[in-house]
């Protein structure tokens, strides 16, 4: 029809049926020359514009008046921003289309209001301007929605009569007057569908989408009981998410920094899920733990439990039965002590995970979760797993393996596994985001760590010809008994025939190919004996590599270390030469003893030797160049009787001066320290000699000094521990005199005890893995 034709039948009611809304109205605008619109209306969305096309283009002036009951402006502005997004979602609704109608609202003969003074729930439609009519109402149940005017099942009369559509017209002006301006909030409603966004912007709101149903899920039933386990913030978040990682994986790593509560986060775990499901714990931890630190906090709160100690978990002979069937709740305290599967405890913990309820929760704690390599955190991560390749899907993990496989190249892809399975913030992090993080109503705070470096002088101990000749004999040790292998009668043939020894552990592989293939040509082995011949040389150099750090790192600890280490070697290369001369070699059984005998760090580098020893074979005298064998220990013996006569010497030592004016100077007098020793040897030596110095001890103020190592016993240990960290340990009312000032250790103390009482702490030698020397502060 054309502009300003007259229409020859105006319904009396419009229901959508047999009258739709839309199409009525567009006929009657459609009469007038300088059509006017009012409007009234509950809901508004740009689909009842639509509907309207095209003539709501030739409006001189539309006012439009939105209400809703009991909703304010902001409301009615969240639902059509809703119904925005899910009509733009849908595809229904483009940015292009949100723009056109932005600017058609935002010109001057549209008006928008919004009346909130009270409940508003009527629609109204008021047309000006028709040719005989003059005006035209129309009242009734329909919104200004695309379905209002369309398709939903409506009733509204038409008002003809001239007293009728003056009546709703004063109507109308009063609410309009009372209205508030609402022009200005819809348009910027619609300029977020129509502006460009910044890449921050962008990426915000990609996180907050993935992270939506973290954001807004609701607090549990089990978050509403009370508690009596008292957390932070940070650790109270961090329970949470351990939770919900426990509920959809039946496994969790809570991998925070070291400090910042690992145990208590634990502790309110197992308060839910043994406590409260009457289920007993299973708590796998260091045996220098579980006095010291589980067994009074699970008895404080009355958490079932059982512990059992790595050490004993061990075990070849560990009933994994009896535990597989027993516990559905498993804890395991520094799990990264889980990390190699090739020992004895980490297939009888999984076997415990494997077997029995399929429903187990596991909890796995520990602040360095990668010690070496990536595959440190895979084999902690399969006992979450359970080798199910299925379970990381939903992470967007197809296959654990080919995950890490692919991450030993690139650390930083391990973001989805850490994500899906670990709980793992840094001081920094906690700092940052939990400034004023109390509990129970008190600040906590983290100490700015500072670091000072304290020089002595090695050859003012050693002089500095006695220190290289002491350092060069180390090197050239051959410690044939370590690697008598490379002393077979087959290899010295070989070598006579010119065969290139090569060991897999310092060529490339295709190297070793060669080697086999030589092996094979010169001695007419088979391939499979040839590679195995070479493995077996490999892990024994590899040994003898060891053995000769471990020396170096004596040398560096103290001199009496050094002296008690090489007594030790000698008397061995004795032992060892009386062994040849009864017509035999030792076994790696005795390998094995003698090593006990030699260790005095109780999980140092010793521990990576004595792994080594299970794969070496029986010996059989007949097989050995037994002359070269021995030819090679009596130069070790030689070189031994050398350094040792140097050594025997009273000499004074440097660096245990050092330390003596260290602990009694001005910085430190008064507050605790703890110092740490790699060696057992050294820290039994630091103690004799601070004891016994009474010029020392007078500097010192006379400060209590205590000693803590494998030798000590576990509840003496303990009663250590509390004396000197009772603030930390839940004694803070300790009388001073039955404190301990001064508290010597080696590394049975790094590892998840509570020493928090301590100010200093003094690394007397280094440790050769870095985690340790991260686990010490």
């Amino acid at each position: 029809m054309a502009r300003g034709d007259k229409v020859t039948t105006i319904p009396d009611l419009i229901d959508n049926r047999k009258h739709q809304l839309a199409r009525v109205l567009r006929d009657i605008l459609a009469q007038s020359q300088e059509p006017r619109l009012d409007v009234v209306t509950a809901f508004f969305n740009l689909k009842g514009l639509e509907a309207l096309e095209p003539e709501i283009s030739f409006l001189v002036r539309l006012r439009l008046l939105l209400g809703k009951e009991q909703e304010q402006a902001f409301v009615v502005g969240q639902r059509l921003l809703a119904e925005l997004e899910d009509a733009t979602a849908r595809g229904e609704t483009t940015a292009c289309e949100i723009e056109r109608w932005h600017d058609f609202l935002a010109e001057g003969s549209v008006e928008v209001r919004h009346y909130g003074k009270t409940y508003c729930h009527g629609k109204a439609y008021i047309v000006h301007g028709i040719p005989a009519l003059g005006a035209l109402g129309i009242v009734g149940s329909s919104n200004f929605t695309g379905a209002g005017l369309t398709t939903n099942l409506e009733l509204n009369a038409v008002l003809k009569q001239t007293s009728a559509v003056s009546d709703l017209q004063a109507w109308f002006e009063a609410l309009w007057a009372e209205a508030e301006d609402y022009k200005a909030e819809l348009l910027e409603l619609l300029e977020r569908f129509t502006r460009p966004y910044s890449p921050y912007e962008i990426y915000i709101k990609v996180i907050y989408e993935a992270l939506r149903d973290k954001l807004e899920q609701e607090l549990g039933e089990k978050d509403a009981k009370p508690s009596p386990i008292a957390l932070a913030d940070f650790q109270h978040d961090g329970y949470l998410a351990a939770r919900e990682i426990l509920e959809n994986y039946g496994g969790v790593l809570i991998a925070d920094s070291v400090g910042l509560g690992k145990t208590f986060l634990t502790l309110r775990l197992l308060e839910d899920y043994a406590y409260r499901e009457r289920q007993t714990a299973l708590i796998v931890c260091p045996a220098a733990v579980e006095n010291t630190v589980w067994r009074p906090w699970l008895r404080q709160f009355a958490i079932p439990h059982e512990i059992v100690s790595m050490e004993r978990m061990s075990r070849r002979d560990f009933p994994v039965d009896k535990y597989a069937r027993r516990f559905r709740v498993i804890v395991v305290d520094e799990s990264h002590n889980f990390r190699n599967p090739d020992t004895n405890r980490w297939p009888n913990l999984f076997k415990i995970m494997t077997q029995g309820a399929s429903d187990k929760k596991v909890i796995l704690l520990t602040a360095t979760p990668v010690n070496n390599t990536v595959f440190d955190l895979y084999h902690q991560l399969r006992l979450i797993t359970r080798d199910d390749r299925r379970l990381l899907l939903s992470a967007g993990i197809p296959d654990l393996w080919e995950y890490f496989r692919r991450a030993e190249q690139n650390r930083d892809a391990l973001y989805e596994v850490l994500e899906a399975l670990a709980v793992r913030r840094s001081r920094q992090f906690i700092r940052q985001n939990y400034p004023a993080a109390e509990i129970d109503g008190q600040r906590i705070r983290f100490p700015e760590r500072e670091l000072h470096t304290v020089h002595y002088s090695l050859k003012a101990t050693y002089g500095s010809e006695l220190y290289q000749k002491i350092a060069n004999a180390i090197e050239n040790l051959l410690l044939a008994p370590y690697q008598v292998d490379t002393y077979r009668r087959e290899l010295m043939e070989a070598r006579r025939m010119r065969v290139r020894q090569l060991s897999l552990f310092e060529t490339p592989e295709e190297d070793s190919e060669g080697a086999v293939k030589r092996l094979q040509e010169a001695l007419g082995w088979s391939r499979e004996e040839a590679h195995e011949f070479l493995m077996t040389v490999g892990r024994q150099t590899a040994l003898a590599h060891i053995m000769r750090v471990l020396y170096l790192k004596r040398l560096e600890s103290s001199v009496e270390s050094l002296r008690i280490s090489l007594r030790r070697l000698r008397r061995f290369l004795e032992f060892f030469l009386h062994a040849l001369k009864e017509g035999r070699l030792l076994s790696s059984k005795e390998y094995r003893q003698w090593l006990q005998i030699e260790g005095s760090d109780e999980e140092g580098m010793e521990g990576e030797a004595e792994a080594l020893f299970p794969s070496l074979p029986g010996l059989f005298v007949e097989r050995y160049d037994i002359e070269s064998i021995r030819a090679a220990a009596e130069a070790d013996l030689h070189a031994l009787e050398s350094i040792l006569a140097e050594l025997e010497q009273d000499r004074p030592d440097d660096k245990l001066e050092t330390l003596k004016e260290l602990l009694a100077s001005p910085n430190l007098r008064g507050r605790k320290v703890v110092v740490f020793s790699y060696f057992k040897d050294t820290a039994r030596y630091l103690y004799r000699q601070l004891l016994s110095d009474l010029g020392f001890l007078t500097k010192l103020g006379h400060r209590r000094i205590a000693i803590v190592d494998s030798d000590v016993n576990s509840s003496e240990r303990t009663a250590r521990i509390l004396r000197f960290a009772p603030r930390a340990n839940g004694k803070p009312d300790m009388p001073l005199e039955e404190q301990i000032d001064l508290l010597i250790s080696t590394d049975v103390l790094s590892e998840g005890q509570n020493l928090q009482d301590a100010e200093i702490i003094v690394n007397y030698d280094l440790h050769w893995n870095p985690v340790r020397m991260v686990q010490r502060v």
